[in-house]
């Protein structure tokens, strides 16, 4: 698997919010794509950074879609008042994340 990690920053108020509302509106397009796995957000809204990691199947899926996953990308930034920083893309050997078990 491959991971595609962008790191945003800016003052944009409500980060989390805003990537809410983002991966509701990108989840479609983006599952377009061959290869493409899942997206993981994470927010620092006091040091006004945020990282957005796309992960793929393969090196290849992710360089297919980079160009035009790239300008969605600087677009929705843009609309947020944020400035895209860098790509930095990495092999994830080991990717685990488990379901809800609904325990509290």
């Amino acid at each position: 698997m491959v991971a595609a990690m962008s790191t945003i920053t800016g003052p944009a108020d409500g980060m989390a919010e805003i990537a809410r509302m983002a991966k509701e509106t990108l989840d479609g397009w983006l599952r377009a794509y061959d290869g493409y796995r899942g997206l993981i957000v994470f927010t620092d809204e006091k040091n006004q950074r945020a990282r957005v990691i796309t992960l793929w199947s393969t090196p290849q899926d992710e360089a297919r879609a980079r160009q035009s996953r790239g300008a969605m990308r600087d677009q929705v930034a843009a609309m947020a008042g944020m400035v895209v920083e860098g790509l930095e893309v990495y092999d994830a050997p080991v990717v685990d994340v488990l379901a809800e078990s609904g325990r509290a």
